[in-house]
């Protein structure tokens, strides 16, 4: 399985990291060692997480990254060799990202 960061979602990923690394010292690494958890968790199992299918994107799915309160917007390829990330965004905005 090959996974495939969207320019989007790999500025959301630096962006976050970067937040983390400034504001909470303690945990500074905790955004990026959940995330890096989460994408080899797709990797071996691409069905992980729920279906959130939008009209452009039927096969939209995300997955929650429970200690930083984030969910990682993605889409498996129809022969199930590629999950492309799209967005990584923040669950307390109460919104799903524009995809």
């Amino acid at each position: 399985m090959n996974l495939l960061i969207g320019r989007r979602a790999q500025q959301q990923a630096d962006r976050k990291a970067q937040w983390w690394a400034n504001h909470r010292p303690a945990v500074s690494t905790l955004f990026a060692d959940e995330l890096e958890r989460t994408f080899r968790l797709l990797v071996g199992a691409p069905g992980d997480g729920v279906s959130w299918p939008t009209p452009r994107r039927p096969r939209l799915r995300r997955i929650l990254m429970p200690q930083t309160g984030n969910h990682v917007y993605f889409e498996v390829d129809a022969t199930g060799q590629t999950v492309q990330v799209l967005a990584i965004w923040g669950a307390p905005r109460g919104r799903s990202p524009s995809l």
